[in-house]
């Protein structure tokens, strides 16, 4: 059995928490990679500070911008994802990634029109100066997806169609790995959708 929760990765370590022993999974799957589980997760299980290098890629500076923003405000980013990972490994209960790895993402972006770049760059300017938690708050996921695809349609297919596919073909895959087994899957709200329908 299959269940998503989506998110929009700024759930407190307590909310995510209820939701996992409320659910009380066999699997759990995050929407994360290998690469970014071993940068965002390891150093927190094992207590050690990862010497973080500048990354000038288009991923690179977005993510840096809301890592900011969120610790201008008190949050952390992706506290959905790395607590299902923490609760997981502290319960013994299996992890599974599910996303499209990091590096073949920022590759990916690498290549997108300059006029797409230059356009995440002025979206990027205009978000600096909101609240992160206010505009994450009552979003409308189908409206800023629709957004997104008619701005950016290069990118919107490498950040939102291509991961899907990968994030749908992850979950069949677990799914096959446990049979018989209450797997949960945690993902941005933004995935959901799609990848419940590719399911079915």
């Amino acid at each position: 059995m299959i269940k998503i929760i989506g998110t929009n990765h700024l759930m407190s370590k307590e909310a995510i928490e209820g939701i996992l022993r409320d659910e009380n999974p066999d699997v759990i799957g995050v929407e994360l990679c290998e690469t970014r589980y071993n940068l965002m997760v390891i150093p927190v299980i094992e207590n050690f500070e990862i010497e973080k290098k500048k990354d000038d890629t288009l991923i690179g500076q977005i993510s840096e911008s809301i890592k900011n923003k969120a610790d201008e405000e008190g949050v952390q980013y992706g506290s959905d994802q790395i607590n299902a990972c923490i609760f997981a490994n502290n319960n013994n209960i299996p992890l599974e990634f599910v996303d499209l790895d990091i590096i073949k993402i920022k590759e990916l972006m690498e290549k997108i029109p300059k006029e797409e770049t230059e356009g995440f760059m002025k979206e990027l300017l205009a978000f600096e100066s909101m609240s992160l938690v206010e505009s994450t708050k009552d979003i409308d996921v189908e409206k800023t997806l629709m957004d997104m695809k008619r701005k950016f349609p290069i990118a919107f297919e490498f950040l939102i169609n291509m991961r899907n596919l990968v994030i749908i073909n992850n979950i069949l895959k677990i799914n096959s790995k446990y049979q018989d087994k209450k797997i949960l899957i945690i993902l941005g709200k933004g995935h959901v959708e799609i990848v419940e329908r590719g399911l079915k």
